[in-house]
């Protein structure tokens, strides 16, 4: 499923320098870490990945546990998107 997401590009990730991979996510044991772009586009990529992960795992995705951190560089417009 990932990997789809990278293959296609939908999420842009983050760069720790110019010449590193781009990183779009860190799985932990029982969490995960979906890194992208401030954009709608992105935003909605990542709910559709939310979406298809309940569907092939039949598990439910509790969202109020879920969180949004911004970079410090994201505006108070794209924030509210």
């Amino acid at each position: 499923m990932l990997r789809d997401v990278e293959e296609r590009k939908a999420l842009t990730g983050i760069k720790i320098s110019r010449e590193s991979p781009s990183i779009s996510h860190i799985l932990f044991v029982d969490d995960t870490m979906l890194l992208c772009k401030v954009s709608v586009s992105e935003s909605q990529e990542v709910m559709r990945i939310l979406e298809d992960y309940e569907t092939a795992s039949g598990q439910k995705i509790n969202l109020a546990k879920c969180s949004v951190s911004f970079d410090s560089s994201a505006s108070r417009a794209a924030r509210g998107k």
